[in-house]
């Protein structure tokens, strides 16, 4: 069944996430990377599917957030900062959304983090679920970083640059299901609501 992507041009190169993955979602603080899951998560409730978003802020907050991107708030916002608890959220063919992840085992050892990665993952595979984790640039040690992204099944990094024109972003997916990778940077805009993917930018 997985998520289909909608976002034009990005679907070009992932149709879909598929079922029973975990997924890593980088990026910097801004809130790119959030608002891409929180439009998953809606895509996925459309879908009818059973989305929980466990969140490292204030609840409201994400509402407001939510309703400004991506408009009405249609599953719930938990905010549960134990990990001991998080597996209660796979639910069977459902989408749990941790963010920030990092944030959230910020206070973590690598032997715990790899604890925890591995039973959720576990966990997501056996209810042919969907998980996806943010994670912000430079936030956890690197050690912790290269493990999350090792037992992660797909990677989304979304990344930078100035240029004597303003910042140009796009997109990497230096991981992919199968041992996939792509090459391109995938360059977008975002008009403060949206993300577009701008194709000709892909080819100069």
């Amino acid at each position: 069944m997985g998520i289909p992507i909608t976002i034009p041009g990005l679907s070009e190169f992932i149709k879909e996430i598929p079922d029973g993955n975990t997924i890593l979602v980088e990026g910097s603080i801004d809130p790119i990377k959030t608002i891409f899951v929180q439009q998953l998560a809606g895509i996925a409730k459309q879908k009818s599917r059973n989305v929980n978003y466990i969140t490292s802020r204030a609840k409201e907050e994400v509402i407001d957030q939510i309703s400004y991107y991506n408009g009405t708030v249609n599953f719930p916002i938990i905010e549960e900062r134990s990990h001991r608890h998080w597996k209660n959220y796979i639910k069977k063919d459902g989408v749990l959304i941790l963010d920030s992840f990092s944030y959230l085992i910020l206070d973590k050892t690598l032997q715990e983090v790899r604890t925890i990665l591995e039973e959720i993952d576990s966990i997501c595979k056996q209810k042919n679920a969907i998980i996806f984790l943010t994670v912000e640039e430079g936030m956890l040690d690197e050690k912790v970083h290269i493990t999350a992204g090792h037992l992660a099944d797909g990677i989304f990094r979304f990344m930078s640059r100035d240029t004597n024109k303003g910042i140009a972003r796009f997109i990497r997916i230096p991981k992919w299901l199968n041992r996939k990778s792509f090459d391109e940077n995938i360059y977008y805009n975002f008009n403060g609501k949206k993300i577009n993917v701008d194709l000709r930018a892909r080819v100069t």
